[in-house]
């Protein structure tokens, strides 16, 4: 038998060789899906970069195709154009064309999540982490963002609550939905947020296994600033729902302008915000009173909110409290001090006029009701100060403790037990 012929050994063959193995190992490593950490964290930051730039279109051409039909509507409000001149037709022509550029970038916001998301549960197939509910999500956004005003002047008949009938374009409804659109803000916020963007969060709620999305980072803004929050909420739903109410009158006649003016409509949505009674103004059409009781309700729940986080930055912190308590302590035990001493006082006067029988009717009654005082001053700053202990003591200390009960008792348990080694390892030495 003759020996396999055997290439010679130079520097091409050596770098072939290893290159070669190099990319085996790199296949084996893709095909199999193990990557390390590190590259687990790059390509996820990779992935994030890219939604980011994705969610940053969306947001553009969501907010393009508002403003563009916010223009639109206030031309034909104001009787500048019609629905079939060459103005309106090419604005809504530009809306359509946001709107199909803003499904496609929404699919692909989509498929980037659903590409994170195979990265964190290493899963290679991207369709196996999309679940019912994310098709249902995905759905939903495609219907809400692709309502817009269509190209053209479709009418149909619509009767005022008081019975009147008007031909009102189709257009005043859908341009009522498409304000919709402005859920995008919120996600455009949410993606600019450093706890996901930043990669030491990340690892933390990897390590910690907890989500860190949507729904994570916007209780962390409400917790970090729910003031400021809420107020702009509040501020962006009364200025959206004014043009909203504004356009559902007008739309449904446009010779009431001064009536639906600007201020007049921001004065009735505003009053209708904060449940004040908003005078003899009523919407003449049915959307009119639709915006309406979506802002009541906004109001409602935004004012409530308001008020409970007013009356928590108004409480004391936990020092605060702390501190307040020592004082109101102080204070209520010198009024008990003072309380009993003018009960001894009275009563030592009292008892010597009494022996010497020189004190008058008169004096002996104003003795006898200091005291009677002063003892119901000592028994109010009793319960003062047991209403001090239980206004100070929360779930807090109450659990900070009994975490120190714990620990002490875990350390008296260990030397318990080590002491009781001891006396073992004594007494068998006693016995032998």
């Amino acid at each position: 038998m003759s020996d396999p012929q055997r290439t010679p050994l130079n520097a091409g063959n050596f770098r072939k060789k290893y290159t070669e193995s190099v990319k085996t190992e790199k296949d084996n490593v893709l095909e199999k899906g193990t990557l390390s950490l590190a590259q687990k964290l790059e390509l996820r930051l990779n992935l994030m970069t890219c939604r980011r730039r994705v969610v940053d279109m969306e947001f553009a051409l969501a907010m393009i195709g508002i403003i563009l039909m916010v223009f639109e509507a206030e031309l034909y409000i104001n009787q500048k154009i019609s629905k079939l001149g060459f103005y309106s037709l090419m604005l809504k022509c530009l809306i359509s064309l946001s709107t199909v550029f803003l499904l496609i970038f929404i699919c692909a916001e989509y498929y980037v999540s659903a590409k994170i998301r195979a990265l964190d549960s290493n899963i290679q197939s991207v369709l196996s982490v999309m679940t019912f509910r994310q098709w249902m999500y995905l759905v939903l956004e495609l219907v809400v963002c692709s309502i817009h005003p269509f190209p053209g002047n479709i009418k149909f008949e619509y009767s005022s609550t008081q019975g009147v009938i008007h031909s009102v374009s189709i257009d005043a409804i859908l341009s009522i939905v498409m304000l919709g659109r402005l859920y995008l803000v919120c996600h455009f916020a949410v993606v600019h947020s450093n706890m996901v963007t930043d990669t030491f969060i990340y690892s933390i709620g990897m390590i910690s296994k907890t989500k860190i999305n949507t729904t994570f980072v916007i209780k962390a803004l409400i917790s970090k600033r729910p003031g400021f929050l809420l107020i702009v909420v509040m501020v962006t739903t009364v200025i959206v729902n004014t043009w909203a109410y504004r356009a559902c009158e007008l739309y449904f006649d446009r010779n009431k302008y001064k009536k639906n003016s600007i201020f007049e409509s921001l004065w009735i949505i505003t009053m209708v915000f904060l449940s004040s009674d908003h005078g003899d103004v009523l919407p003449e059409s049915y959307c009119g009173r639709f915006v309406a009781v979506m802002t009541a309700v906004m109001g409602l729940i935004t004012s409530s909110l308001l008020i409970a986080i007013i009356a928590q930055q108004i409480e004391h912190t936990r020092s605060e409290k702390h501190v307040f308590a020592f004082a109101s302590r102080v204070q209520t035990s010198c009024k008990k001090k003072s309380a009993a001493a003018d009960a001894i006082k009275s009563f030592f006067k009292l008892t010597v006029l009494i022996k010497s029988g020189k004190a008058g009717y008169r004096e002996i009654s104003r003795l006898k009701d200091k005291v009677k005082q002063s003892l119901k001053m000592m028994r109010t700053t009793r319960e003062e100060m047991m209403d001090i202990y239980d206004d100070t003591v929360g779930v807090v200390d109450v659990a900070e403790v009994t975490w120190r009960v714990e620990q002490r008792v875990s350390v008296l348990e260990s030397r318990f037990n080590s002491l009781e080694e001891k006396i073992d390892l004594i007494l068998s030495k006693v016995e032998r």
